[in-house]
């Protein structure tokens, strides 16, 4: 059984009483320890899918599952404890609490989900000492540069040993360098068996993925597979011909 299934997701949003379409019937499986990319034009529905498949927002029509889980059809706190279990989510703007230090932002899911306070801080300090944040687990986000905020957002991410990992353009706000940090540590954590679903729109970052998905207006267009390294001219190309 795929690890993600969706079925005929559509999404529309109400903008003065006008009906505007986000997503147009999508169909999507990913199987365990798949690295996924879906790529595509900024306001082409990316993001907006990557929050229905988190429970983060609810489809208008459609089905989604996690490990068999009708995502869909959970109430809100249902959605939630999925979240905390089973989904872990990496945001584009981070999203750490401001005013908690980094071992508190990355242990506070685990605590949330009933894990020990004890073994919270051990997942914690295995989870920095992997990500090269050892020496951070005091600092507070205004401390920390782009890249090691994107970095510990990935380590709240995965505290709770999430059996799929979405994460939202995890370079959009970071330098080159940074930027590569973040897509090898991915790499890293996929080729250790986590399933990752990404949104991009950098075929660079997409290239890092074993399988493409191309977006536009809503739907998908195409895909690709991946090369064995990283080739974004080669993604770019196929994104081109999909999007002509």
């Amino acid at each position: 059984m795929p690890v993600l299934e969706a079925y005929n997701l559509r999404k529309i949003y109400r903008n003065n009483g006008v009906a505007v379409p986000a997503l147009n019937g999508v169909d999507l499986q990913v199987e365990t320890g798949e690295f996924v990319a879906i790529m595509g034009p900024s306001g082409c529905g990316k993001s907006t899918l990557l929050h229905l498949l988190a429970g983060l927002d609810v489809p208008t029509q459609g089905e989604i599952f996690v490990t068999g889980q009708p995502v869909h059809a959970l109430n809100e706190s249902r959605r939630a404890v999925l979240r905390r279990r089973t989904v872990g989510f990496v945001f584009q703007a981070y999203n750490l609490i401001p005013n908690l230090n980094v071992a508190d932002n990355v242990e506070l899911p685990a605590l949330l989900a009933g894990v020990s306070p004890q073994e919270a801080a051990q997942r914690r300090a295995q989870l920095l000492e992997a990500l090269g944040l050892a020496d951070k687990p005091t600092a507070f986000p205004t401390q920390l540069s782009g890249g090691q905020q994107q970095r510990v957002a990935l380590a709240r991410a995965l505290i709770n040993h999430p059996t799929l990992l979405l994460v939202d353009e995890p370079t959009g706000s970071l330098d080159s360098r940074s930027g590569n940090e973040v897509l090898a540590l991915l790499r890293r954590f996929n080729a250790e068996g986590q399933t990752i679903v990404l949104v991009t729109h950098d075929p660079k970052v997409a290239s890092f993925a074993q399988r493409v998905i191309f977006m536009r207006d809503g739907r998908f267009v195409g895909q690709m597979k991946a090369a064995e390294r990283p080739d974004p001219a080669r993604v770019l190309e196929r994104l081109v011909q999909v999007m002509a």
